[in-house]
């Protein structure tokens, strides 16, 4: 299995965030790949962009790069993802945004996963004018 990449280390991923990894995020990635065969798996926890207690874990971002989702849309393969994270998304994780790429699409896109916007706030920073 090959990682994708050095981590890069920006405001939204830390590098050793990315790196050390937590038992939830070692979780989610042992189940993607056994899922999927993957030939890359990452696991970023973005919850530090959002209205969420420090080290939360609720909020994250996976690429998966696999064959699998060779000739298949979409929804198709974000199905696969979640039918395999089922019991992540019933209990810690409250949002997932998923890149399930071929090899080829993998590629052609640089190698380079995309980025999260940063959070709005939702009810947390809502105030009445």
């Amino acid at each position: 299995m090959a990682t994708l990449g050095r981590p890069i280390a920006t405001h939204r991923a830390s590098a050793k965030a990315v790196a050390r990894g937590t038992p939830l995020e070692q979780a989610i990635r042992d189940k993607l790949e056994q899922a999927t065969g993957a030939e890359a798996v990452e696991v970023l926890n973005e919850s530090r962009m959002h209205n969420v207690p420090p080290e939360a874990e609720t909020h994250f971002r996976v690429v998966v790069v696999s064959n699998r989702f060779e000739g298949a849309n979409r929804l198709q393969r974000h199905r696969v993802i979640h039918r395999a994270l089922a019991d992540e998304l019933a209990g810690p994780v409250h949002a997932l945004a998923i890149d399930a790429l071929t090899p080829a699409e993998w590629r052609a896109r640089g190698e380079s996963r995309g980025l999260s916007p940063d959070c709005r706030g939702g009810s947390g920073f809502d105030t009445a004018d």
